[in-house]
């Protein structure tokens, strides 16, 4: 009888033991990478969190040199007073200085996805993701100067379709 010790864990379907490296548990038959794989699609998970930059258009940084600097402090008080929090299930916009306003658009409803990259953006490597939903009160949402937003809206893409085989929701189509 050898002395190696085998690691053990509990079955997270059925509790029963099990070795540590099974990938899937002889008593109930789950396969474990796709129970995780599964789980972990259920997790929210924060894929940006922050305000957008101050300057997103080659056009801004023109008017703010013209107006010698007045047009820079009204662009940064607008950055300051749009905040987003982009996760996998939802995307929340809040607006406001001192008064806060807060809108949240769950991504199984976004039906379309369109990425406009203005030459002005272009020029700074921004560009604005416009998300069209079946959200009565958020027809659709914008999205602009979040660095890789390109690469985001991609994500964001496939966190929708994800989150809409997970509820089991089927879009309706307009006629």
């Amino acid at each position: 009888m050898t002395e190696a010790t085998e690691e053990r864990k509990p079955c997270p379907v059925c509790g029963e033991s099990i070795m540590a490296i099974a990938r899937k548990c002889r008593f109930c038959g789950t396969d474990l990478e796709a129970f995780q794989s599964a789980r972990e699609a259920t997790v929210e998970k924060v894929l940006f969190q922050g305000h957008p930059a101050t300057f997103h258009s080659f056009g801004q940084y023109v008017i703010a040199v013209l107006t010698l600097g007045i047009g820079a402090l009204v662009y940064w008080l607008h950055s300051v007073s749009v905040s987003y929090t982009i996760t996998t299930q939802r995307i929340r916009v809040e607006r406001g200085l001192l008064s806060k306003k807060q809108d949240n658009l769950e991504l199984f409803r976004v039906d379309h996805f369109d990425l406009e990259k203005p030459l002005g953006m272009r020029l700074l490597g921004q560009c604005l993701l416009c998300m069209h939903s079946s959200d009565r009160d958020m027809p659709s949402v914008r999205l602009y100067g979040i660095p890789g937003l390109e690469s985001m809206a991609d994500t964001l893409r496939d966190c929708s379709l994800r989150e809409r085989a997970r509820r089991r929701v089927l879009p309706v189509e307009n006629m």
